[in-house]
Order: structure tokens, then sequence, then C-alpha cells
């Protein structure tokens, strides 16, 4: 999972190429979010890849678009898929026994 938040001049336009840049790129968002602060808007988009290359790519064509002030990216490492989840119980359940 990764992160993405850029910093906008106009939420529209941006998130509708935003939006439409990551499904031509086949990337799944599970959550996107924005909020306004003295002008400028802060888009905040979780996808669920594990591609870092896709990210950056995606993350690359973003930074040429009009209106783009700035992007970040972040990996997301608070979320664990379900089979790193299941090892864990697994071993709490061992520990536990």
């Amino acid at each position: 999972m990764f992160v993405l938040e850029l910093l906008a001049s106009d939420l529209y336009a941006v998130l509708g190429r935003f939006l439409d840049t990551a499904r031509v790129a086949g990337l799944k968002l599970t959550a996107v979010s924005a909020r306004e602060s003295a002008g400028q808007y802060a888009i905040r988009a979780t996808i669920d890849v594990r591609d870092a290359e896709s990210v950056e790519r995606l993350a690359r064509k973003l930074r040429t678009m009009f209106g783009v002030a700035e992007v970040v990216i972040r990996q997301d490492l608070s979320r664990q898929d379900e089979s790193t989840q299941d090892q864990s119980r697994e071993a709490e359940t061992l520990l536990v026994s």
C-alpha cells in the first residue's frame, strides 16, 4: 500500500486528471480525500499495490500536470496483507497455548 499526496491549485481539474490517470494505469485506489487550506488543495489517495515503480510512474505524470505544486509518495506500513495477519494470529495462538 502506498499513500500519494499532492498539492494543487485547482481541485476539480487535478482530481479528475489524477483519477483518470490512475484508472488507465490500472491502479486500485482504496481511499481518496481532499481538503482546502489557504487557497491550495491537499489531495490524498491510498493505492493498493505492492509495485513501487507503478506508483512512481503515476507521480511523475502528476508532477507534469498544470496546477500540481507538489507530489509526495509514502509507503503505508500500518496495513498488513491478510496472509501476514493470519501468520501473526497463528504466532499469537502458539504463544498463548
